[in-house]
């Protein structure tokens, strides 16, 4: 991670120098998000609706700037690289890269959730694999770094194995299915992508998050580099506010077919897309709220990472944290009851 530490202190330099003074619009705001591994310029979840129905660039009507999407293949650990390298600066990826590249340095703020994402663990369909406790012994494919890890990692722990029970391949989505079609691993944990081998009879489904509920999916955020938030306060808020517009949207039932088409622009099959939201409500999944259930599955993920030496040290979470920008951009919309606060289980507070 020498080259977080390195290019932080380079931007924090930058920060001081500028005095964070609020600098009227910058020239251009510059968004990445992880992508499938397809190579398509598309993505997924709330910041691929924001960009696709044009959300944040009714924000900006009227101004100069100029806005650009960036969907990296190599997901979470390519976003802290672009970020360290000052190409982006807003981000939405998963929680675990989130984690690691804050705890290495990387000057980001949380700015609101991109919702969660179901987590899916296939198998060959010619082996007896019908639980995660079925991998002992198994090769198991999952791309290293990202929040797929991260579930990788708990789901063991919960069916009271390590990773000393299982020969572990670090593989990108596309290697991925290649892999497991050709049989040279035996299982793959990743995103609905993997729905695609179950539809051709390739790889059999042992896993849904989707089972078990929101505490076992994926999730993470989007964030703001800190020298863009204190230079473009305002430029940051109308960014959320198109983010939140583009969650509320997706709350809309009659909306969700529309949705699924525009995610599928990323290269992952309708059908796929279709079943991993099947039987969930959109406006829940996509829910923009930095309150006590987010909050606490971050304090677990970093309390998580520490145990299982992906990170040296841990890291304050309310420094880290920025709510009143999706705090005020509910109440710009009207839209404060649209999402109410959830206890650290996830269950509403109020309403």
């Amino acid at each position: 991670m020498r080259f977080i530490r390195y290019a932080a202190a380079v931007v924090v330099s930058g920060l001081v120098a500028a005095g964070a003074q609020a600098q009227g619009w910058p020239e251009q705001v510059r968004f990445g998000g992880f992508g499938q591994g397809f190579g398509k310029p598309y993505g997924l979840a709330v910041l691929a609706i924001a960009q696709g129905k044009g959300f944040i660039a009714d924000e900006f009507k009227g101004t100069p700037v100029k806005l650009s999407f960036e969907y990296f293949t190599g997901t979470g650990p390519a976003i802290n690289e672009a970020i360290a390298n000052r190409r982006l600066d807003f981000a939405q990826y998963g929680s675990l890269p989130n984690i690691v590249g804050r705890a290495n340095g990387l000057p980001t703020r949380i700015v609101t959730s991109y919702g969660y994402t179901t987590i899916f663990g296939v198998a060959r369909p010619d082996l007896p694999v019908k639980s995660f406790k079925d991998l002992k012994g198994r090769r198991v494919a999952v791309a290293k770094g990202t929040v797929l890890h991260w579930a990788f990692l708990k789901a063991l722990e919960g069916n009271g194995l390590t990773l000393k029970d299982v020969t572990l391949l670090d593989l990108a989505t596309a290697d991925q299915l290649a892999a497991l079609t050709a049989g040279s691993v035996d299982a793959v944990i990743g995103s609905s992508v993997l729905l695609s081998l179950r539809d051709k009879g390739l790889a059999k489904v042992f896993y849904s998050s989707h089972d078990i509920g929101p505490k076992a999916a994926g999730f993470g955020a989007i964030t703001v580099t800190e020298s863009f938030e204190q230079r473009y306060p305002e430029a940051t808020q109308r960014v959320v506010r198109g983010l939140v517009r583009a969650a509320e949207w997706l709350g809309h039932e009659e909306n969700r077919e529309e949705a699924l088409r525009i995610w599928t622009r990323s290269g992952v099959p309708y059908p796929a897309l279709r079943d991993e939201y099947a039987g969930v409500a959109l406006k829940d999944v996509f829910n923009p709220r930095i309150d006590t259930f987010f909050v606490s599955q971050y304090r677990d993920a970093v309390a998580f990472s520490q145990e299982q030496k992906l990170i040296r040290s841990g890291i304050d979470l309310q420094q880290w944290f920025l709510p009143r920008y999706v705090d005020q951009a509910l109440d710009q919309l009207g839209l404060q009851g649209n999402w109410p606060r959830r206890d650290a289980n996830g269950k509403p507070l109020e309403g």
